[in-house]
């Protein structure tokens, strides 16, 4: 049997002719976002499969595969989907999609406690963001210039302000860090 959303992908292929009370069907059970997703990553040689809302396909530069989750950039940045070495699929309102890998940062083991102040506990140097248009810049404690800069959510937060600072510490060769104040994750922007 054809996932729906494989079925609306070939329909837009024109290899698979639809009625339209079932395409509409199919876009009521698919959404709007894992299509725009499922068709970019085919689109560029890559045949995901789907479980849920989450799509796995194998990397081409490691032949690992990658566990894909799917989000509306404007939906609330939420780190409890993400794991370490997992992706994230944004989509925007005309359906353009943006890829990121997130990772732990290398900082070691952390002590538990609040943000920033765990940090500097961990041996790592804590200063303004704010020239970054972030909380805090993260430094190792022989560096002259931030590795990170790290973004402390608000419930307001929504997927594109964080788009909007990773694309801020790539310009300037640093890594956001994302905290939902329980854990910290590296997001940066991939190319599938």
């Amino acid at each position: 049997m054809i996932h729906p959303v494989e079925a609306l992908w070939c329909h837009d292929c024109e290899t698979l002719e639809l009625e339209v009370k079932l395409q509409a069907q199919l876009i009521e059970l698919a959404g709007n976002l894992l299509p725009a997703v499922y068709g970019d990553l085919r689109q560029r040689g890559i045949i995901p499969t789907l479980d849920g809302n989450v799509l796995h396909f194998r990397a081409r530069d490691s032949s690992a595969v990658v566990r894909l989750h799917v989000a509306s950039s404007d939906a609330p940045a939420n780190l409890t989907q993400l794991t370490d070495g997992e992706w994230l699929g944004l989509v925007d309102k005309v359906g353009e999609v943006i890829y990121y890998t997130a990772a732990l940062p290398d900082w070691g083991e952390l002590p538990m406690g609040e943000l920033p102040e765990t940090l500097a506990t961990a041996g790592l140097k804590v200063a303004s963001g704010m020239k970054f248009g972030t909380r805090y810049r993260v430094y190792r404690t022989d560096e002259m210039h931030a590795t990170w800069l790290l973004h402390l959510l608000r419930d307001s937060d929504t997927w594109l302000d964080i788009v909007r600072a990773v694309r801020v510490a790539h310009g300037v060769r640093k890594s956001l860090v994302a905290s939902d104040g329980k854990r910290c994750l590296a997001l940066e922007w991939v190319k599938p």
